[in-house]
């Protein structure tokens, strides 16, 4: 399993309105602020290579929790 960018760019954006939604407090250019970090962080070649790290360690550790269920489910 690969989680692609965009994939992860829609898990960001769920955390993001789950944050919305529960704070109170939450003002609009808060979320903008925040919305232009990520857009600016993920575009920039540094952003880029951070998020081809994210996207091994989590999809080798979605591979190994799959291959270590998949061999005890295996062996009974």
């Amino acid at each position: 399993m690969t989680l692609t960018t965009t994939g992860l760019f829609v898990l960001c954006c769920i955390g993001l309105g789950i944050w919305m939604k529960k704070d109170s407090s939450f003002r609009r250019r808060e979320f903008l602020a925040v919305s232009l970090f990520w857009i600016l962080a993920v575009a920039t070649p540094w952003g880029a290579a951070g998020v081809t790290k994210a996207q091994d360690l989590l999809g080798n550790g979605v591979q190994t929790a799959t291959s270590t269920v998949n061999s005890v489910s295996n062996s009974k």
